[in-house]
Order: structure tokens, then sequence, then C-alpha cells
């Protein structure tokens, strides 16, 4: 193993680790959004409708094509984004709601078309593995506010860990 993979190696180790695609983004809300702690926050949502100040005068499919680009470019950057292990311990509480800027910048339309985005389906948190949650000590309350309510068996898995879980309608 050279200099360079040793580097590269120790920089993976100190990134946070996810499974579950919806809780990461959660994560980035709360860090890049809420507490300005990462890199300049991304603006793709910003960026659409910058492009298409028409966008409330184009047909479904013709938004929908549109937003497809976005979409995958803010998918990729949000997956791709390492987060510093040492911001865990920041993150004391999340809040999960269908108005915050992360989902808005990934799909700035998914609200105006809930049958094609189902209700921001993607971006439900369904699942968090034990390893996901023990990176964030300070971790004490989770609260929901999204269309679908989370799964019987995350709530109770997240209580089981000592989170505490709230859910708003």
């Amino acid at each position: 193993m050279g200099l360079f993979d040793r580097f590269r190696k120790n920089a993976e180790e100190s990134a946070l680790q996810f499974d579950n695609y919806p809780f990461k983004l959660a994560v980035i809300q709360k860090l890049m959004y809420g507490q300005s702690l990462l890199e300049t926050p991304y603006r793709g949502g910003d960026q659409y409708f910058e492009e298409y100040p028409d966008f409330a005068e184009v047909s479904e499919e013709e938004s929908i094509r549109r937003l497809e680009p976005y979409i995958q470019r803010a998918n990729h950057f949000f997956q791709e984004l390492k987060i510093p292990s040492s911001l865990a311990e920041r993150i004391e509480e999340l809040y999960v709601g269908e108005e915050l800027d992360v989902y808005y910048q990934i799909n700035p339309q998914w609200m105006d078309f809930d049958e094609y985005f189902e209700d921001g389906k993607d971006f439900d948190i369904t699942d968090i593995s034990e390893r996901e949650i023990r990176q964030f000590p300070n971790l004490a309350i989770i609260i929901f506010n999204m269309y679908h309510t989370p799964p019987k068996e995350l709530v109770e898995k997240l209580k089981s860990w000592g989170i505490e879980v709230r859910i708003q309608d």
C-alpha cells in the first residue's frame, strides 16, 4: 500500500458511513443548511428556477423532463459527499419534514407533482442501521413530519437505542 492509498484510506475512515440515503440527507440538512458546517451549500433547486423562469407555463411532461438532470446531479452530489466524522457530535436532534432545503435542492418541484414523485417517498427514512446511529453519540431525538409515517419497526428500533421519536401530522 502506497502513501496515497494510506491517505485515501484514512480520509475514508474519517468520514461518516451511511447505509440509508434518506438518513444521510437528514444529517446533511442539519450540518449543511441548518448549522453551515459543510462546505458551500448545494443550490441545484435555485439553479433550476434561474434556468427555467417559465416553469409555471410549461406542461407537466416538460417540467419533469427538465427536472430529471437536476435530480440526478443533486443525488450524485449528496451521495458522494463525505461528511467528516468529527461533525457527528454536533447532531443532537434531527428534523425530517417535506419542507427541508436539502429536498428542495434535489427536486425543487416535487410537491407540484405529487403523483409522479409519490409525495416525496424517495425522501422517507424507512430504516436506519445500528452502524449509522452509533456514529452520533449526542443524537437524542428525531422528529418526523413527512407525508408518510415512519415504519413502526424503525420507531421501535430507534427507541430501543435511546432515541426519542416524535411524529407530527
